[in-house]
């Protein structure tokens, strides 16, 4: 066969490979993953989720709780009382005259009282219930009000720079200069102690710490090539900022917020614990801690003082360690694999 006769043989390609995307893990492999890799952020959470249930749960009467946690403090003689209890005093003129029956103060843990009662017949564990109430309250209102403003802050300052940022930096730092309980007092003192004003004083507070880490992140994030691109688009500066900046800095915010949740819970206390007269009258783990302080008997041994402590190292622990957990989860130099 002459070679100008030859065919040319077309060339067998071989069928590419298949390629297919790896197979994402499931919700739970992922959760399950977390929980052996991480078991003090587990716990963490753990703890949280107990105190948000405590806060969220049914009525203390289905508890098997009955006593009130308002229930005046021993119906001391010449002391003002609520209205509802007139029944159990001999009630005049707005004050407690004679007292009717006796009070059961400082009984031990029992059925009826989980964590025994306080010198006014209080049930403890049902104050402790509405405590957690309180300082959840304070402490989601005062985080949302200093990361509000301190991202505002935070993320004006370093994408501007220059003067103003000078100039707002050197106001942070005076601010930081104070001793935050006497700042804290301060607020308070000039307005009539409630829920609302004790928040905001806490966020005022926190403003500074957390604008510094906003700080600190947008400098970093505003030399990144997408913001430059907004630029060169046209973007505004206050769309760059809402849109291409705020959006990439939110995980370090998040962390910031659990963090600080812990904070606020233990700032509380120790207001509370310290000056009871300048916060409200409301159930506090701060003001259970005071009112034992100088009146547990020593046939209490302790049962109070430690329910009262307990609670609020468990809630600044649980919320410290699931803002580790979630810094963890949420930068992915630290991700669990």
């Amino acid at each position: 066969m002459q070679a100008g006769d030859r065919q040319a043989q077309p060339a067998v390609l071989a069928a590419p490979a298949e390629w297919t995307l790896p197979k994402r893990p499931s919700v739970a492999a992922n959760v399950w993953r977390f929980v052996r890799r991480k078991p003090l952020g587990t716990f963490g959470m753990l703890l949280v989720i107990v105190m948000v249930a405590m806060t969220l749960g049914p009525p203390k009467a289905e508890f098997g709780t009955p006593e009130l946690p308002d229930r005046p403090l021993g119906f001391e003689l010449g002391k003002p009382f609520m209205a509802k209890y007139e029944a159990q005093a001999v009630f005049r003129g707005g004050v407690v005259n004679a007292l009717i029956g006796p009070i059961d103060q400082w009984l031990k843990p029992s059925t009826q009282h989980w964590l025994g009662t306080d010198r006014g017949g209080h049930d403890t564990y049902s104050r402790m219930v509405f405590a957690a109430r309180r300082s959840l309250f304070i402490g989601l209102w005062a985080l949302t009000f200093a990361t509000i403003v301190g991202c505002t802050i935070g993320v004006v300052s370093a994408y501007f720079r220059g003067w103003s940022d000078t100039l707002i930096q050197r106001l942070m730092d005076s601010l930081q200069a104070f001793p935050a309980l006497l700042l804290l007092i301060m607020i308070i003192s000039l307005f009539e102690p409630n829920l609302t004003i004790m928040a905001i004083a806490l966020g005022f507070v926190g403003v500074t710490s957390v604008q510094r880490i906003v700080r600190g992140v947008v400098l970093s994030t505003r030399e990144e090539p997408y913001v430059e691109a907004a630029r060169v688009l046209g973007a505004s500066d206050l769309r760059t900022m809402v849109f291409h900046i705020l959006p990439n800095i939110m995980a370090p915010v998040i962390v910031v917020f659990s963090i600080g949740l812990g904070t606020v819970i233990l700032a509380e206390a120790a207001l509370a614990f310290i000056v009871p007269e300048s916060v409200p009258s409301d159930p506090s783990w701060g003001i259970m801690l005071n009112v034992t302080r100088d009146s547990l008997p020593p046939e209490a041994k302790g049962y109070h003082t430690v329910a009262a402590g307990g609670a609020i190292v468990l809630a600044v622990l649980g919320f410290n360690l699931a803002g580790d957990a979630l810094r963890d989860v949420l930068d992915p130099r630290l991700r669990v694999g």
